[in-house]
């Protein structure tokens, strides 16, 4: 017979949380899913009357084990209402319940004529969940997505409403930004957002040394970029796209892999490399990149000449929404280590990684999946607001929510603000994805450790919400020893993230003391240990 009183008689005792790519799962103790505030303080407050943790989920997309807590698990989806909208000259200000997703929040800027400055990949994650890990889109003028957001509201440790922004509580501002759940359950946002508009983009084949020969002018001749790099083929695919005005086209990019069959296809090859042939894999690759973009450099230095070539199909025009420009289709279950360094030690960083991919492959070490996406952001931050009086529907770069950098931002803080944007301000970001076909452990701890030394060497860091590995050798003496991790598993980095983050780290975590005294957002606490969190 339940004993439960109150607010926990609402949550359910049977839920098995999986984050999208089920690579973990949980069954906490209770999973609550409010409908306002008022509930959250509820639990919140049980929680400290019981010593229970308390983690927010949303989408799951986080391939890490960062959400895993045996205690209570929360979830924000029916607190998803558009609480205001207002609008001003060249933008409006949207008040939204923090578990609305992305993709409703496009629909309701869509019927409203308005848009996202900038998105991730996906847009299935929620308001709260999106800014929580530091998501990125791809842009030389666009920084985090949390610089589009004016404000916070959320709910501390003690059960508190507390109000944030870049003048009010701006110390709670900067560590709510990217938090990792750890700060308070942000229940309430107020998101910048700009008038409609399509993207007009130029999809073309590029030899991977044409790309490093050309370092210097790509990154920023376009208001939107990125590469899938394939490395077997030593091709890759460029993106580039800027806003227009112009309708969107009657006929859709053709996609290999977009189709059942194409889709299908890749996934069973990769189970059949990854269970019985490795060396298949290079074929593979050169096979599917045949299919999908075909086998001629397309390149053009000037985007916009490209667009005229009609002769082949690796050199691709097209206008799309901006949600179906910044967005795509991630395929199927994967494992991914991304990290980003200054794009100025971009070239040297990808030489490496070749050298590596090669060298393995050579000796059956390991082999890579494909696409590995470079990509690129501008976290440098201006003095004050620039004037958007003068802005159009397709003025290129931001209208900023805020200019407030999130203390536990990954990116380089060395690199400088300009009004002229050059590749001094970028930082680059390189993801690598091993894939789970059908749901299989494609082994990853010898790709991803030696992916990330050479990171390491370039002065990059992880993305929070990936799988970073780490070596048990920047853990605490009190970690469990080597054998009792799984091949997939993260040792951890937390000496190297004391070391990067310094005083950043540190006002992090004494505000995150301060707003949650008795530790219910700590859970999975080896997580944060193993990490340097706490």
């Amino acid at each position: 017979m339940s004993t439960l009183s109150g607010i926990l008689k609402t949550g359910v005792n049977n839920y098995t949380f999986k984050n999208w790519a089920n690579i973990y799962q949980i069954k906490p103790e209770l999973y609550f899913q409010p409908e306002s505030i008022e509930e959250i303080q509820e639990i919140v407050n049980e929680c400290n009357k019981n010593g229970k943790t308390l983690t927010v989920v949303g989408s799951g997309h986080s391939p890490s084990d960062m959400c895993l807590s045996k205690d209570y698990l929360l979830n924000l989806d029916n607190m998803s209402k558009v609480l205001s909208f207002k609008e001003y000259e060249g933008y409006a200000d949207i008040e939204v319940e923090a578990g609305i997703r992305i993709f409703q929040l496009n629909e309701y800027l869509d019927q409203k004529g308005y848009n996202m400055q900038n998105l991730g990949s996906i847009s299935e994650q929620s308001a709260a969940g999106i800014i929580s890990t530091g998501t990125h889109g791809s842009s030389s003028l666009h920084s985090l997505v949390s610089s589009q957001y004016v404000n916070l509201t959320l709910i501390n440790g003690k059960g508190e409403v507390v109000y944030c922004d870049e003048k009010e509580n701006p110390e709670i501002f900067k560590a709510a930004l990217l938090s990792l759940g750890k700060i308070g359950i942000i229940v309430k946002a107020t998101i910048r957002a700009i008038p409609k508009y399509n993207i007009k983009s130029v999809q073309e084949v590029i030899n991977f040394d044409t790309l490093l020969e050309n370092w210097d002018n790509i990154w920023c001749s376009s208001e939107f970029i990125r590469c899938w790099w394939y490395p077997y083929n030593r091709k890759c695919v460029l993106w580039r796209g800027s806003k227009t005005e112009e309708p969107v086209s009657a006929t859709p990019r053709k996609s290999w892999w977009g189709t059942t069959i194409g889709r299908f296809s890749y996934e069973f090859m990769l189970f059949v490399a990854v269970t019985v042939c490795p060396r298949l894999t290079p074929y593979i690759e050169k096979f599917v990149f045949k299919n999908q973009f075909g086998v001629v450099e397309t390149f053009s230095k000037n985007p916009e000449v490209s667009a005229s070539n009609e002769n082949e199909k690796s050199a691709l025009s097209c206008v799309q929404t901006s949600i179906n420009g910044l967005n795509m289709d991630c395929l199927f279950s994967q494992f991914v280590d991304e990290w980003n360094c200054p794009l100025s030690n971009g070239p040297d960083v990808l030489r490496k990684l070749d050298i590596a991919i090669t060298k393995a492959a050579e000796n059956n070490e390991y082999y890579v999946h494909v696409p590995m996406e470079v990509r690129c952001s501008n976290t440098t931050i201006p003095d004050k607001h620039p004037d958007y009086s003068k802005r159009t529907e397709t003025s290129a770069g931001p209208v900023y929510g805020n200019l407030v950098r999130p203390y536990l931002d990954p990116t380089t803080t060395t690199l400088q603000y300009s009004d002229k944007v050059t590749n001094d301000q970028l930082t680059l970001y390189i993801n690598a994805t091993i894939y789970r076909p059908f749901g299989y452990n494609t082994p990853i701890r010898s790709w991803f450790t030696e992916f990330e030394q050479i990171l390491i060497a370039g002065k990059g860091k992880p993305h929070w919400a990936k799988n970073f590995i780490g070596d048990l050798s920047m853990l605490p003496k009190d970690q469990k020893p080597k054998n009792k991790y799984k091949d997939f598993d993260m040792y951890g980095m937390a000496s190297l993230f004391k070391e990067w983050f310094g005083t950043r780290l540190t006002k992090w975590q004494n505000i995150r003391t301060s707003q949650d005294p008795n530790n219910i957002f700590l859970a999975n606490k080896e997580w944060c240990e193993r990490n340097g969190l706490i």
